[in-house]
C-alpha cells in the first residue's frame, strides 16, 4: 500500500504531477474557453452570423497557438 506523498519530498513527485501545465497557461485556456462560450451564446441568439463568429473564433485560437502552444 502507498503511503501519502510527502510534498516536500522531491523524489516522490508522480509523473502527472509534473506534466501539470503552468497556472498563467490555465488562465489563457479558461480564458479562450469562456470566450468561445460567449461566442457561441451570442452566435445562437442571432446577435453574430455564423461568419462573424468562425472570424473570431479564428483569432483566438491564433492568439491562443501564439500565447501557449508556441511558447
Amino acid at each position: 500500500m502507498r503511503s501519502a506523498p510527502d510534498f516536500f519530498d522531491q523524489t516522490q513527485i508522480d509523473h502527472w504531477e509534473t506534466q501539470i501545465s503552468p497556472v498563467s497557461d490555465q488562465v489563457q485556456l479558461q480564458g479562450f474557453v469562456m470566450d468561445i462560450s460567449q461566442i457561441f451564446s451570442l452566435e445562437t441568439q442571432g446577435t453574430l452570423s455564423s461568419g462573424q463568429a468562425y472570424t473570431q473564433i479564428k483569432r483566438l485560437v491564433t492568439q491562443l497557438q501564439n500565447s501557449v502552444i508556441n511558447d
